[in-house]
């Protein structure tokens, strides 16, 4: 495994034990509006469309690792449409040889597996005072799965950052233009960047694979980045 948790038992009743005075202001079902347009599983909770923005039924807990159709979605612009076949990654900046790697290419890499809980950093936000903007999580914007895919140091090796690099710039495919301040000139793509010592360490990588599946549209198909021990909110 790649990142250290603690075993399910004490994940259980540490959970339980910092979420049960909250429990009262869960809402009540899950069921969806069939007034909602959304591509939404049935169990989660819509808490925004248009991006669709699903939350993990919290109270329904009963496991260490969160099931595919039950972890939670973030979405800031709306779900590209992607195919494996014309997907490319690209390396290129401050790098000694700017890299384009295929879906194929990604596979042949050597393969990492490890388990990383992912958060929002705004869940619980609706239980502020005063309320804040934003997305009303709940308790469900966090989740625990197991992921596979290539180390992102493995991918910066072979570019080579050059001496004067000090951030990597994660860039998605998804893009969409935010009108409130902070307004955006335009469609801008989502992107967030971890500094090259974080980067580089093992427990940073490209995800293909969600407890043993291909990712889902909604969950980055067909590759996202998962950082262990940062806020999902910049993934």
């Amino acid at each position: 495994m790649l990142f250290h948790f603690p075993n399910r038992r004490q994940f259980l009743q540490e959970s339980a034990a910092l979420s049960l005075p909250l429990l009262t202001g869960l809402s009540p079902g899950f069921a969806q509006n069939s007034s909602q347009k959304t591509s939404m599983p049935p169990g989660l909770v819509l808490r925004e469309s248009n991006p669709d923005n699903l939350e993990f039924p919290f109270q329904t807990l009963d496991s260490f690792l969160i099931p595919n159709d039950r972890f939670y979605v973030r979405s800031h612009f709306s779900v590209p449409d992607l195919k494996k076949d014309t997907y490319r990654l690209k390396v290129e900046g401050a790098v000694d040889h700017p890299l384009e790697l295929s879906y194929d290419d990604v596979l042949k890499m050597p393969a990492k597996t490890g388990t990383a809980l992912l958060e929002c950093a705004g869940n619980g936000r609706v239980f502020l005072t005063p309320k804040a903007r934003g997305v009303s999580w709940e308790l469900g914007a966090v989740g625990t799965a197991e992921w596979t895919g290539v180390a992102l140091l493995d991918v910066l090796a072979q570019a080579g950052p050059k001496r004067s690099a000090v951030q990597v710039v994660l860039e998605g495919a998804d893009e969409g233009e935010v009108r409130e301040d902070p307004r955006t000139p335009g469609k801008i793509h989502f992107a967030r960047s971890l500094p090259l010592k974080k980067a580089m360490r093992p427990e940073v990588v490209l995800a293909y694979k969600m407890n043993g599946a291909e990712l889902s549209k909604a969950h980055g198909f067909p590759l996202r980045a998962i950082v262990a021990g940062w806020y999902g909110w910049r993934l």
